[in-house]
């Protein structure tokens, strides 16, 4: 167990058959791809200090220094704009920046200066963004205004969060402790809605079900009205991330570089797959059935199910 701790701490219906084609290199870097979004033929990633605009047809790229070490980006089709949550060099400093791509400046910046950010969410409509952070904190901020920014809600944790989800809104996250907390911010009502015995590495919430992955190598879903539960054990490995692919089918990256392709209606592995040398630490669809993977092992991988 505290061997699987310490790894993870590096980062921070139908049936149909589902089948995966062979994973292409896109892009194999000098250091891990920690974010990426794909737009129409490029790609834009994070990669230590720089974000970088990557042509898949001419396999150019254009590098925007951004500085600190970038963990995740959002930028979207119809803007210059492209934001960056990263931690800086110095000690327990972190920041968001506002990055300009046409003008090469950044635009604003905000410095937290008391820990480093964990996990990152970004709300345009409402002009928030959260920060989940090493001082046990959760903070929420407001950049209506910027280049003011107003710290509007600070929870206070007794362990860290490395998990946040918005939805409907409010706020989930998970904590080291293996609890699930629902944050109503309108409202200002926290309450937890479930509690494990493992640390908890990724979870989603649909319709009263969860559905977590823990350092223990369990899949385990959760009828939070009933109570019924269903686990899936992993040998070996731990699922460190995953996404929904379908209505009835999750696609899990494990610690191993594995993909587990589960299905939700019996509850089970459908398939296995090994794509990566190393941990898979970010895996996101785009049209068409194309699945991309960053991992460990500083490559971005393409591959597609059907």
């Amino acid at each position: 167990m505290r061997i699987k701790r310490l790894l993870f701490f590096i980062l921070s219906a139908q049936v149909f058959p589902v089948f995966c084609q062979n994973a292409e290199t896109v892009i194999e870097a000098d250091f891990v791809i920690r974010d990426f979004f794909i737009q129409q033929d490029s790609i834009i990633y994070i990669k230590k200090r720089d974000v970088h605009l990557y042509d898949i047809e001419t396999k150019l790229s254009k590098d925007y220094f951004i500085g600190g070490y970038g963990l995740e980006l959002i930028t979207s089709k119809n803007t210059n704009q492209i934001i960056t949550a990263s931690n800086e060099l110095v000690r327990n400093v972190s920041s968001v920046r506002f990055y300009n791509k046409e003008t090469g400046k950044f635009d604003d910046v905000f410095y937290y200066k008391q820990g480093k950010i964990l996990d990152f969410l970004l709300l345009p409509k409402s002009k928030l963004f959260i920060l989940s952070l090493t001082n046990k904190k959760i903070i929420f901020v407001d950049y209506q205004d910027k280049p003011r920014f107003y710290r509007t809600i600070e929870l206070n944790l007794n362990t860290l969060s490395r998990k946040l989800i918005n939805k409907d809104n409010k706020l989930y996250f998970a904590t080291d402790q293996g609890d699930i907390f629902e944050y109503d911010y309108r409202n200002y009502e926290k309450k937890l809605i479930y509690r494990s015995k493992a640390l908890i590495t990724d979870f989603k919430i649909e319709n009263g079900i969860l559905v977590y992955a823990n350092i223990d190598g369990e899949i385990i879903k959760i009828n939070l009205k009933t109570n019924q539960k269903e686990i899936i054990n992993i040998k070996n490995t731990f699922i460190n991330t995953f996404m929904r692919f379908n209505n009835n089918t999750l696609v899990c990256g494990a610690w191993s570089g594995e993909v587990f392709i589960v299905t939700l209606d019996n509850f089970s592995v459908n398939k296995t797959y090994k794509l990566h040398k190393r941990a898979i630490i970010k895996i996101k669809k785009v049209e068409n059935n194309i699945i991309y993977s960053s991992s460990l092992d500083k490559t971005l991988k393409k591959w597609f199910l059907n």
